[in-house]
């Protein structure tokens, strides 16, 4: 089943800060232009009522002299520009314009006119808006009307639409860079707390988060500097232990080692069950100091701030030496020659440990070795281990590096399997080096553990 990938908490709240300053500007934008629209409107009216109330009593009191001439009346009306005037007196018409005519008005303008009623509305002469006056002048038996393009009120109203546009455009931008700005501000706490928590994680018990003076993140950094304080505490506390149990153990199992030499220089004076009982016990005893050497090293590894030499190492060299000082019989090697050079930086003694528990752990519980090689990777180097036991089965392979689990054919082997942390000193000398361990099944049976480590010479 696919999972959706959920953006980052910062782009979240940018895109919401975005998104709510867009609404927030487009029903603004909206609300200004339709209100603009509407004054803008009633002033237009307004405005051409009075002059159209105007020019009807300049065309009434010239229509009331003797003889009047209607044509010169027409040209002497005062009109702003794009008005054009019509006049009818007993049934003709007379117009300021050829393109405006009685038949460019409409019935909803003319009639009400004829029955006495002053009239005006909006119309559209040519696909262009319009604004129509019709004023009734009774005495003279005529009416007065009065049409003015309102091309420019409505490229007023575009250029307003326009720039209303541009500034919710705008107010979304910055909205977006608001949140953004905001949450890099408000998530800066929790990728410090981050940032602090990676560094506990590889063992940087030293990590602390500085004072924070806003009242809100004091708590959580007065807690999470308590926590580290408090885990610190626990894991010294736990180091300490199993080290000084460890230690107390090594007498009695010395004593006990002792008395064994003893009792195997008599060998020849004992039962046939008196012996096996002796191998027995010789096993047990083994194991035991095998398992009070690993918790040793455990507690070693667990103990926070321990004082550790780093050097350079080449890798390739402490490979052949383990190979050489433990007695792993033939063993093929194969060693890729642009890495003889290469280093890791790091603990040799955590290094040689690391590789000997990968060839003991083959060698026991594996079936012999195989093969080990040593191979490049990206600014990283690999040492594998092949053995010819029955592999790993997919439920042991991300537990089989956890302290004191063994594999289920170790289980079945009975307890001198191994002691159960020889793998997890492994993959903690590993992560302590800026590496890890993994393993699988190679191809052909048998199981593949590969340590990669960060090199720090050329390969």
């Amino acid at each position: 089943m696919r999972t959706r990938r959920r953006l980052r908490l910062s782009v979240r709240l940018a895109v919401t800060f975005g998104v709510g300053a867009l609404l927030v500007s487009t029903l603004l934008a909206s609300t200004t232009y339709f209100l603009s629209r509407r004054y803008l409107a009633r002033e237009q009216e307004h405005t051409v009522l009075r002059q159209a109330y105007f020019n009807a009593a300049v065309v009434r009191g010239g229509m009331q002299a003797q003889n009047p001439n209607v044509p010169a009346l027409l040209d002497v009306l005062p009109a702003g520009i794009g008005t054009n005037a019509l006049i009818e007196q007993g049934g003709r018409w007379y117009s300021t314009s050829l393109t405006v005519s009685r038949d460019g008005l409409p019935a909803a303008v003319k009639l009400p006119v004829r029955d006495g009623e002053v009239v005006q509305a909006w119309i559209r002469i040519n696909g262009a808006p319009a604004l129509a006056e019709g004023i009734p002048l009774p005495s003279v038996d005529g009416a007065y009307f009065q049409i003015t393009n309102e091309t420019a009120l409505s490229r007023t109203l575009e250029v307003l639409r326009a720039v209303l546009a541009a500034a919710a455009a705008a107010a979304t931008l910055a909205g977006a860079v608001v949140g953004w700005w905001a949450s890099r501000r408000l998530t800066a706490p929790l990728r410090s707390v981050a940032a602090a928590a990676e560094r506990i994680a590889v063992g940087d018990f030293q990590t602390s988060l500085p004072p924070e003076t806003d009242v809100e993140l004091g708590g959580l950094v007065d807690s999470f500097n308590a926590m580290v304080d408090a885990l610190k505490e626990r894991i010294e506390r736990d180091a300490r232990f199993a080290g000084d149990v460890s230690h107390e153990l090594r007498s009695p199992l010395t004593t006990l080692s002792t008395a064994l030499s003893v009792l195997q220089g008599r060998r020849n004076e004992l039962s046939s069950r008196g012996a096996d009982a002796l191998d027995l016990l010789s096993g047990e005893v083994q194991r035991f100091q095998r398992l009070v050497e690993d918790l040793l090293e455990i507690s070693r590894a667990d103990e926070p701030g321990a004082p550790v030499d780093r050097e350079s190492i080449r890798i390739c060299e402490l490979v052949l030496q383990v190979l050489a000082e433990g007695r792993y019989g033939e063993v093929t090697t194969d060693i890729d020659s642009r890495l003889l050079d290469a280093t890791v930086e790091g603990d040799k003694r955590r290094l040689e440990q690391a590789l000997r528990n990968l060839l003991d752990n083959a060698q026991r519980h594996g079936g012999g070795i195989v093969r080990v090689a040593v191979e490049p990777l990206d600014d990283a180097v690999a040492v594998v281990v092949d053995d010819m036991g029955p592999g790993v089965p997919a439920a042991d392979v991300e537990r089989i590096f956890d302290r004191f689990a063994r594999g289920r054919l170790s289980r079945r082997r009975g307890s001198q399997g191994g002691t159960g942390l020889g793998l997890a000193i492994v993959r903690e000398h590993a992560r302590w080096h800026g590496g890890h361990v993994a393993v699988r099944n190679r191809p052909g049976g048998g199981a593949r553990f590969q340590l990669e480590l960060p090199t720090s010479g050329a390969h």
